[in-house]
């Protein structure tokens, strides 16, 4: 091999060497600056519901219903199958999911309680996601407000951070969407 094809061969290899280096540390940095961003997240949005909470409630505390308000349906994952537990209404309910788009989940309602509304468990990938979460329901100047939150812990896992700061942004419209799925539901049961 001539000395200028060594040369070429030691410049290529250097430049390598310097690429890689400079893409572990931007790997270093994304990780770095992820271990210093919110642990935990937080997402909720509300509506007012010209109707009582005895109209709202049993689309919050029958798991059966919550296809027919919700997003997460067969509309948006046709492969989607559904699971419920015994009970599928009120304080123990429970159903579970399993979906091409939607992945794997389950829900577990923690509190029903006809006026004030209910709290639940969810967990995706067995486990792998855990928040919980509630749809409440108070009285204010004549309707009622209905508001859905959900929040958890996103761990050590600086990757999964990240993940929490795109949270609102992506579950925040679907809530808005049932919530006037929920809305009007129930506005037209009281006509």
């Amino acid at each position: 091999m001539s000395s200028s094809r060594r040369a070429k061969s030691r410049r290529l290899k250097q430049v390598l060497g310097n690429v890689a280096v400079g893409i572990l540390a931007v790997v270093a940095l994304v990780l770095l600056v992820g271990l210093f961003l919110p642990r935990t997240f937080h997402v909720e949005r509300s509506i007012d519901v010209q109707a009582g909470a005895e109209a709202i409630y049993p689309d919050l505390a029958g798991l059966r219903r919550w296809p027919e308000w919700t997003v997460w349906n067969k509309d948006m994952d046709p492969g989607l199958e559904l699971t419920y537990g015994s009970p599928d209404t009120g304080e123990g309910a429970e159903y579970s999911w399993r979906g091409p788009k939607l992945g794997n989940g389950q829900l577990k309602l923690l509190k029903a309680n006809p006026t004030n509304g209910i709290a639940y468990a969810l967990s995706f990938d067995n486990g792998s996601m855990v928040s919980e979460g509630a749809i409440t329901l108070e009285k204010v100047a004549g309707v009622v407000r209905v508001t859905w939150s959900n929040h958890g812990d996103l761990g050590k896992n600086p990757v999964n951070r990240y993940f929490g700061m795109m949270m609102d942004r992506m579950v925040g419209p679907d809530f808005e969407k049932g919530l006037q799925r929920l809305k009007t539901r129930a506005e037209s049961a009281g006509k």
